[in-house]
């Protein structure tokens, strides 16, 4: 009865093999083999089946097409583009085959062939709203931004409910300063899809508008969605330390210090933690966070500033005269590191150097300068 039961299923399995061979022995089999595949997202599994069906049929252009869209998804570009170009070179009107080839150009950052791709697909299908989104996108990437706007304006137009481009027109016009536009965009995408990112982008512009009530509302939005978002809890500190006057500085402590937690590498947020400690004079806390600060971003200008400042405040005038210096070297017109390199040196009553500051500083902030010349003159 054993041997019996081993027999049977020796057989069921030889069967089963023989027709796993026989349903994919044709280019067509392949296909619908990968097309399976492909449904289920096992995309390492489904090129392979898509490519030997293009083996088997090299004028297969659905084939080389859904094999370029897996390569895309596997983040293997150039093996997208390798089958994405046969694809086209078969059919010159698949808009699809276009739109995956211009998205894989992207991604190897060859903007002019992708532009070139996405057109193509644009004029066989003027209504593409995913082609007019990624021109979008490689305009915004290369900083074009009114061709970036022209080209998100027309995906929306051809697709309402497109969540990516309403908030990317949102980030552009944060990013140029149109705050109302801004908002505007942000606004459509969120009542499309509610996201940290998008929150985000939304208290940002009211930050910069000054509207702190609406900004804080937006951040905690996004606190909602996200509780260690970073990027969130820098902009609330930002907020408590920018917009308010006097600044509130104990809740934007607590704020930076949540952003730091949650985001260790944001320079910002030490920057803004190492301000709030100068504003309380405690200097001593305050310069390994600043120094923090410019490890992360060494243009950070401002940080210099307070850097320099905490550092001559505990008396190390040396290591301050250090850093006023680089930033003056970041930043050629950076009034108040010359400013209080002035003051280090009416401290250490050395008029030759202090006159010196002065007379950089005049052109530059003639208000600053005549603030030095009392404490020089008062040598």
């Amino acid at each position: 009865m054993l041997h019996s039961i081993k027999k049977t299923a020796f057989i069921m399995a030889t069967c089963c093999s023989v027709s796993i061979a026989v349903a994919q022995t044709t280019a067509t089999e392949w296909y619908n083999e990968g097309q399976a595949l492909f449904e289920n997202k096992e995309y390492k599994e489904a090129v392979l089946a898509f490519d030997k069906a293009a083996g088997l049929n090299a004028q297969y252009d659905a084939a080389f097409y859904k094999a370029g869209w897996c390569y895309n998804d596997l983040e293997q570009y150039d093996k997208a583009v390798d089958r994405l170009q046969k694809a086209v070179a078969i059919n010159k009107n698949h808009a699809e085959a276009w739109q995956e080839l211009g998205y894989a150009y992207k991604k190897l950052a060859k903007y002019t062939e992708a532009l070139s791709s996405l057109d193509k697909a644009i004029a066989i299908r003027p209504s593409y709203a995913l082609a007019y989104r990624q021109k979008g996108d490689i305009y915004q990437n290369i900083k074009s931004y009114p061709e970036a706007i022209d080209a998100y304006k027309k995906c929306v137009e051809k697709d309402a409910k497109n969540e990516l481009a309403c908030y990317n027109l949102g980030y552009i016009y944060n990013a140029t300063e149109d705050f109302t536009n801004a908002l505007y965009w942000l606004g459509k995408a969120v009542k499309l899809q509610e996201k940290t990112s998008t929150y985000n982008e939304i208290g940002f512009a009211y930050y910069k508008q000054k509207m702190n009530d609406s900004a804080i509302a937006a951040y905690r939005n996004a606190l909602r969605i996200t509780p260690e978002n970073g990027t969130a809890y820098k902009g609330i500190g930002d907020v408590y330390r920018r917009n308010y006057s006097p600044a509130r500085v104990d809740d934007a402590i607590e704020s930076y210090k949540k952003a730091i937690q949650y985001n260790p590498k944001s320079s910002g947020s030490y920057f803004g933690l190492g301000w709030c400690y100068n504003e309380k004079s405690q200097y001593s806390e305050a310069i390994p966070l600043l120094t923090k600060s410019l490890e992360l971003d060494n243009k950070l200008t401002a940080a210099y500033t307070e850097l320099g400042y905490a550092q001559y405040m505990t008396g190390k005038n040396s290591d301050a005269l250090a850093t006023f210096r680089k930033g003056i070297n970041l930043d050629n017109k950076n009034a108040l590191c010359r400013y209080y390199s002035g003051l280090v040196y009416v401290h250490l009553k050395d008029k030759v150097n202090a006159t010196s500051m002065y007379d950089e500083l005049k052109p530059i902030d003639s208000k600053l300068a005549e603030k030095l010349l009392v404490k020089i003159n008062a040598l």
